[in-house]
C-alpha cells in the first residue's frame, strides 16, 4: 500500500474538482450507490480494474491518482517549475485537510450520535447506519436525499444560509438546534454542527455533519 500513499486524497481532489461532489461523479460514471466509493476515499482499498476503467474513461490521470506522478512526457524547465508549483499547492491542501481532521478530533470530546458527509450540493453522500436509525429511517432510505429536505421548512432558509456563510472562510458552525424530519413525518429538535472542508480551488468543498442529542421528546411535533 506504500506505493499508493495518499491516493485517496488525490482521488477525492480529482472528483471534487471535476464534478463538485461524489454523487455527481457516480451519476456521470454509472455508479449506482455513492457509498461504493467510501473505501477508496478513506484509503481503505485501492480502486480495482473496473473502477480504474471508469476513472480513465472520465478523463482521470490514473498514474497521478495512484502514485502522485503526472503522466507527462515533457521534461523541460517550464514543466519542472509548473510541477513544483503544483506540489506546493497540494501540500497546502493536505495541510488544510490535516487541520480539519485535528479540529474534528478536538471536537469529538463532545458526544455525538451520528454523522454524515455532504457534497457541495448538500446531498447525502456518506453516512453511518446510525444516522438513519437516529431519525427512525430504514437502511438506505436517505441515500441521495438533500440534507435541506431533512430540516423543517420554517428553519430551512437559515440552515442553507449557514452553509453558504461557511464558503466565505468560516470552517464550522457550532451549537445549532433545528427540527429534523423523522421517518414518520414528525419533527424533532436536534443539536448538531457541521464542518466545511474547503479545497484549494473554487466551488469545491464537502461538509461533515455531526448530530448530537435530541431535545426532550415532548418537543416533537
Amino acid at each position: 500500500m506504500q506505493i499508493y500513499k495518499d491516493f485517496n486524497y488525490r482521488l477525492r481532489e480529482y472528483i471534487l474538482k471535476k464534478h463538485g461532489s461524489v454523487s455527481a461523479f457516480c451519476r456521470s460514471s454509472g455508479i449506482k450507490y455513492p457509498a461504493q466509493m467510501t473505501p477508496y476515499l478513506k484509503g481503505q482499498s485501492v480502486p480495482g480494474k473496473k473502477m480504474l476503467e471508469k476513472l480513465e474513461k472520465d478523463g482521470a490521470d490514473i498514474d497521478w491518482i495512484l502514485h502522485g506522478k503526472k503522466n507527462n512526457t515533457v521534461c523541460g524547465l517550464g514543466t519542472r517549475l509548473m510541477t513544483s508549483g503544483y506540489k506546493v499547492e497540494m501540500e497546502q491542501i493536505m495541510r488544510r485537510m490535516r487541520l480539519l481532521c485535528q479540529q474534528m478530533d478536538d471536537t469529538l470530546g463532545t458526544p455525538f450520535e451520528a454523522y454524515c458527509v455532504l457534497g457541495q450540493d448538500l446531498v447525502l453522500d456518506e453516512f453511518t447506519t446510525a444516522f438513519e436509525t437516529f431519525l427512525g429511517y430504514e437502511k438506505g432510505a436517505l441515500r441521495g436525499v438533500s440534507f435541506s429536505e431533512m430540516i423543517h421548512p420554517e428553519e430551512r432558509p437559515l440552515v442553507e444560509e449557514a452553509f453558504i456563510s461557511s464558503r466565505s472562510g468560516s470552517s464550522a458552525a457550532s451549537d445549532l438546534v433545528n427540527r429534523f424530519r423523522m421517518a414518520d413525518d414528525r419533527y424533532v429538535r436536534v443539536e448538531w454542527c457541521f464542518y466545511a472542508n474547503n479545497f484549494g480551488y473554487a466551488d469545491a468543498r464537502e461538509y461533515v455533519v455531526l448530530l448530537g442529542k435530541k431535545i426532550a421528546q415532548g418537543s416533537d411535533f
